[in-house]
């Protein structure tokens, strides 16, 4: 078992675990294709509408990339050392981001989620609720704005996470090789925007995005997973899972990160299998009620007075 948490009853079956990079590779696909469409849309039926189904798509696709990257953190793209590779220029570069940094801070995370000292918990904000209702639509429009994105740069800078997130050493090669990757996916972009004649597109359909509408899914899916719930070493009862794919989880749950009491259980468990997780734990009622949610709705209401 992966986690902390005592339960006799259960025991894993193997096949949880065989990594299948041809689905990690078909997600990744998809996710791109949809990029891919969005901006075709953009191109070829210019309209105010088609640019805000365009935005929201990118928001929606730019998250899944982040959770791919997240699922790379854990080495779970493909069980060759190509991994980090993948994640890095395929889901992390593009969105800007270090996979090294990330998977350092997500690893702490997963040790003690809602500990003082989380990063995940400090850095989206969520470890205070319960708030009121104002202040959370407060956070959510700062979000949407973003104002919240910019804040977040700005603690980072000053310094204020500095006790939550581990320092990390890299070597002058993987360093060059990161911001190798952030340039030349975003240049990739902005090069065939111009080339088809709208480069001002990669600012509004992928930058503007990633400031605004990404990190609100993302405040959203951090309250969703964790917020208001206590730091305790059994891990099914600080974390939440939504049991049914739906509009709600494509938007601000893909590839299976709505099963998150299931992730936190067997971090090792690639996304595609945290399903047949969830069925078992289910079956054998390992996982407590109070934190299983229909959808995201359920939870803001949950965690607002």
């Amino acid at each position: 078992m992966d986690a902390g948490v005592n339960m006799p009853d259960l025991t894993p079956d193997a096949e949880w675990f065989r990594l299948q990079p041809w689905r990690a590779a078909l997600a990744l696909a998809a996710d791109w294709a949809l990029i891919a469409l969005s901006l075709a849309l953009a191109l070829y039926a210019p309209h105010p509408f088609s640019y805000a189904l365009a935005a929201l798509i990118i928001a929606r696709s730019q998250l899944a990339l982040a959770v791919m990257m997240h699922e790379a953190a854990h080495g779970l793209l493909t069980p060759s050392r190509i991994n980090d590779a993948l994640g890095q220029w395929l889901t992390a570069g593009p969105l800007w981001l270090s996979l090294k940094t990330y998977r350092a801070g997500h690893l702490k995370h997963h040790r003690a989620p809602m500990a003082p000292d989380d990063p995940v918990a400090q850095v989206f904000g969520v470890h205070d609720y319960p708030v009121t209702r104002a202040r959370l639509a407060g956070r959510l429009l700062a979000q949407a704005c973003g104002i919240g994105y910019v804040l977040t740069v700005f603690k980072l800078m000053r310094g204020d996470f500095r006790q939550a997130l581990p320092q990390v050493e890299k070597s002058p090669l993987l360093m060059t090789s990161e911001l190798a990757s952030m340039l030349a996916s975003n240049g990739l972009l902005f090069g065939a925007l111009a080339y088809a004649g709208h480069p001002l597109l990669y600012l509004g359909l992928w930058i503007a995005p990633s400031l605004t509408l990404l990190p609100l899914a993302g405040q959203i899916r951090a309250i969703f997973e964790h917020a208001g719930l206590p730091a305790c070493q059994d891990q099914r009862q600080n974390a939440r899972t939504i049991p049914r794919a739906s509009w709600q989880t494509f938007l601000f749950g893909p590839h299976g990160i709505h099963y998150h009491i299931e992730h936190h259980l067997f971090p090792r468990v690639p996304f595609y299998s945290l399903r047949q997780v969830h069925r078992q734990l289910a079956r054998q009622g390992l996982l407590p009620a109070d934190n299983l949610y229909a959808g995201y709705g359920a939870v803001l209401r949950d965690v607002s007075k």
